[in-house]
């Protein structure tokens, strides 16, 4: 149901005032409350003059400091932060640099404390009177999850109707980015019209079962026969009845299938594919499916593998079935065997514009079997099955890599039976929410009149009831309801039926600040306020009835226990992606495609990148419930892999679509976060792989470096994929530059350790190249086309740290990385801090940051007990 400018110019009324408000509170909240905090002279003048002056005044001002001229008045903003990084680099013994004079150790320590003290007084004054964090709003996945739960409906789909959320620090969790104009509220409102209205609309739509036989698919039909543009043998559809293909039925001579009247056939008659889903060629969807509204459904799909015989054909006068040309990698249309392997399946939901979205993935077997899976699907949306192992053509190819003399591998579709929208219990809950009992009746085109013979003592009732119930407070005043009361008379007086006026009133409470906004004041949180925080940052949506009622959620235990629970419940999946996504990037997994030429092997791999996708995802969350150290995300004993992975990584023993835990060989590459598929491929440009991007990326988002963006007028470095200089030739003279290498030297080493990891993750002993150098391979990709790319130089990963201290490999890096485990747990820290409060870890935080990681040291920092000590800190349970 799409908003009419009515409900929005209604609802827009009541959320004006509060919105304004809460843009007034946020402009003041940011404003100058504190006195101005100045460097005290005399415990800073001294050691500038003596240390620091000749590379950072007025006339030379290196690195872009000049000190002589820097303000010492604390209280800004730019300037505090400019000096807390003279005070780290001070502190690190980075500043003043080696090759100068060193200060004694008694003046920098007086120099750093006078910093420090100045430093501690102006944040703890800021935190004291503004908090730590800015007012912000919901983002828009937090504003999905929060519907969902608020009207009962767990399988709403809108955070895509909602612009991006701006980023800070990593994520979508600060109010600094989070913005609260006009135009903002508007896309929330309409948000919440389309809610509401797809929940009103469940009652129209009573449970039913339907089936949908591949056979009688005109989308799968279409690939029977030859035609103009489609004459391909490895492109076209098999009819089988069980292992047998039915060239009759190719030529029309008998019907595509003999239909109900005779049910047993019919059962086994299926549609048989040897190459995967893809947009452009060979589609195998169920088209005629009617999912009449968003909501759960029950998929029942019966299918199989089989083995298409060789010396199949194409082109020719009799689709392929006699004649044409042949060759023996190609599938036989005439004859075919049982399969003699399983098949990995992915399930996709298909909208009308062709984007399709990831639902689930199953193994089909040689025997037909009946798989089952509940799934959540959007008004309108198609099945698209994928047999994502098989080849996928592209124009010009001439060959298939899964193809042997012994036959070629297939996949065959019996029937799809779909059920839903499944409800709990009648009329759905989701209905119960917006009109409790009332009766309602279903008019043209499904509209839903809610029906009450008292309208107005009803929407007094139910209005008080819906925000009651969605503003996740203990108790209201009595009078919060009128508001939007009043949106509900003025559509009536305007001619709008109960039913759209009710509408209206709801949304303009999904859209007021007590939904949108977290609230929070300066100080301790209250058990409430608590409970919403804790929620979203384990759940990413609201607490339950559970922890919301807990009202001694501020005593230690009874957190510790909540926390507990919470960590064990199936929503934690929703915190594993949510921080994923944003922390390491897995959001943009697929933004750098392989290339066709350099990596055929990877190109038009779906498979390979859900399931990197899905091993992270698994391995992140071992981590945290099994308490596991968090010098594990650099190295590990094990990980989650299924056939398809295991192959990448060079393992064997598996042959499933689903993912599993697995103990590593001693001799692997593997292990930990560093040589994940996943984020080797994030951290590669699809073409070619860059020691300087890696380590860069690594560092920082692994180890916490802070690493400043490159200086303008120093040009990147471009890869020469034609193979006569390696991407290390090209760094060493990069880094001869005095000004780059005083930065690279801190992460090049990371991301040349990582250099016998290819753009996919896979790992390599030498680099592919284009052109005449380097020796040809033999092969073809999963596209069909040849191998073109050579096997060029020697891939290194051996080098130097920055203290000299010597590497062999990605082991030996491993190695002095967990030299430092603290510092692996206070970044993941950190990260959790921003994350879950919104803000970072700043100046006057520091020292409670210590306190926790000194807590967790005897569990070696384990991930479990890091969360805990951060729930239980002041960090996370003030504003």
């Amino acid at each position: 149901m799409r908003p009419s400018s009515f409900f929005k110019r209604m609802a827009l009324m009541c959320i004006e005032r509060s919105t304004l408000l809460a843009l007034l509170f946020l402009c003041y909240s940011s404003g100058n409350l504190c006195s101005d905090t100045i460097l005290p002279s005399h415990g800073v003048e001294p050691f500038l003059e003596h240390h620091c002056y000749e590379c950072h005044d007025s006339g030379l001002a290196k690195g872009g400091l000049n000190l002589k001229e820097l303000d010492r008045n604390v209280h800004k903003p730019e300037v505090f932060d400019r000096w807390v990084l003279i005070h780290d680099r001070v502190r690190k013994g980075e500043m003043p640099p080696n090759k100068r004079k060193r200060p004694l150790a008694n003046q920098t320590e007086a120099f750093i404390h006078t910093i420090s003290h100045s430093l501690l007084l102006e944040d703890q004054e800021r935190i004291r009177k503004q908090g730590r964090a800015s007012l912000r709003r919901l983002n828009r996945f937090e504003y999905e999850n929060c519907l969902r739960e608020g009207l009962n409906a767990p399988w709403l789909q809108v955070a895509d109707l909602l612009p991006e959320d701006g980023v800070s620090h990593l994520f979508n969790k600060s109010g600094e980015r989070l913005d609260v104009s006009h135009v903002q509220m508007a896309k929330y409102l309409e948000t919440a019209m389309t809610a509401l209205g797809t929940a009103l609309q469940t009652v129209a739509h009573p449970e039913r079962k339907s089936k949908y036989y591949a056979r009688e698919e005109h989308s799968m039909q279409s690939f029977l026969r030859y035609k103009f543009g489609q004459r391909a043998a490895t492109r076209s559809a098999i009819p089988l009845i069980e292992h047998t293909p039915q060239p009759n039925v190719i030529r029309g001579i008998d019907p595509i299938t003999v239909g109900p009247e005779q049910p047993a056939i019919r059962e086994k008659e299926a549609m048989g594919f040897v190459s995967g889903t893809y947009s452009a060629t060979t589609k195998y969807d169920f088209t005629r499916m009617q999912i009449p509204v968003d909501g759960m459904y029950r998929l029942r799909l019966k299918s199989y593998t089989f083995l298409a015989g060789p010396n199949g054909a194409s082109g020719g006068n009799d689709h392929g079935l006699s004649g044409g040309s042949r060759a023996w990698w190609k599938p036989s249309r005439n004859y075919a065997f049982p399969g003699t392997r399983s098949e990995p399946i992915t399930l996709y939901a298909l909208a009308d514009s062709g984007d399709s979205r990831w639902l689930t993935t199953y193994d089909a077997t040689p025997d037909p079997r009946i798989i089952e899976r509940e799934v959540m699907l959007k008004a309108g949306e198609k099945l698209r099955p994928d047999a994502a192992r098989l080849v996928r053509t592209r124009p010009g190819w001439k060959g298939n890599p899964l193809a042997t003399r012994a036959g070629v591998p297939g996949f065959a579709l019996n029937w799809l039976e779909l059920e839903g929208p499944l409800h709990d219990g009648w009329p759905p809950p989701c209905y119960k929410v917006l009109f409790h009992q009332l009766p309602f009746e279903v008019g043209e085109d499904n509209r839903i009149i809610v029906l009450s013979e008292n309208e107005d003592e009803d929407a007094r009732r139910l209005i008080q009831a819906f925000i009651q119930r969605i503003f996740r407070k203990q108790s209201l005043p009595e009078t919060r309801h009128e508001p939007f009361l009043k949106v509900y008379q003025k559509a009536r007086s305007l001619g709008e039926d109960f039913t759209r006026s009710m509408l209206a009133a709801y949304a303009s409470a999904l859209c007021s600040t007590e939904f949108l906004y977290l609230e929070a004041h300066p100080g301790p949180l209250d058990s409430t306020s608590l409970a919403m925080r804790l929620s979203l940052f384990l759940w990413n949506s609201p607490p339950d009835s559970i922890l919301r009622n807990e009202e001694k959620l501020t005593v230690d235990a009874i957190l510790r226990d909540q926390t507990e629970r919470l960590l064990k419940d199936e929503k934690l999946d929703r915190f594993v992606k949510a921080f994923l996504d944003y922390w390491l990037d897995l959001r943009d997994l697929k933004a750098n495609a392989p290339d066709a030429t350099l990596y055929p092997d990877y190109y038009l791999d779906d498979l390979l990148t859900e399931s990197s996708l899905l091993e992270t995802q698994l391995f992140f969350k071992e981590i945290i419930q099994q308490n596991l150290p968090a010098s594990s995300l650099i190295d590990s004993n094990f990980t989650f892999v299924n056939e398809r992975l295991a192959a990448h990584y060079g393992l064997s023993g598996r042959q499933t679509v689903h993912l599993a835990k697995v103990t590593l060989p001693k001799s692997s590459n593997r292990g930990g976060l560093l040589t994940q598929a996943s984020l080797l491929r994030l951290t590669a440009n699809g073409t070619t792989t860059s020691p300087v991007v890696r380590g860069a990326w690594f560092s920082e988002r692994l180890l916490g470096l802070n690493i400043p963006p490159p200086p303008s007028n120093v040009e990147g470095i471009e890869p020469d994929i034609r193979g006569a200089k390696t991407i290390r030739e090209q760094i060493e003279k990069h880094r001869n530059i005095t000004s780059c290498n005083a930065c690279h030297q801190h992460f090049d080493p990371v991301g040349l350790a990582l250099e016998s990891y290819d753009i996919a993750g896979g790992y390599r002993h030498r680099y592919r190249a284009v052109g005449d150098l380097g020796e040809p391979v033999k092969g073809f990709g999963k596209n069909g086309h040849a191998f073109q790319f050579r096997l060029a130089k020697n891939a290194e990963s051996g080098g130097h740290m920055a203290d000299d201290t010597p590497f062999e490999d990605i082991q030996d890096m491993k190695a002095i990385l967990l030299k430092n485990p603290r510092q692996i747990a206070r970044n993941i820290l950190s990260q959790w801090i921003v994350y879950a409060t919104g803000a970072p870890v700043s100046f006057a935080d520091r020292k409670e940051v210590e306190s926790m990681l000194d807590q967790c040291m005897p569990e070696n920092y384990g991930l479990k007990s890091l969360l805990h000590a951060l729930v239980q800190s002041s960090l996370f349970r003030k504003k």
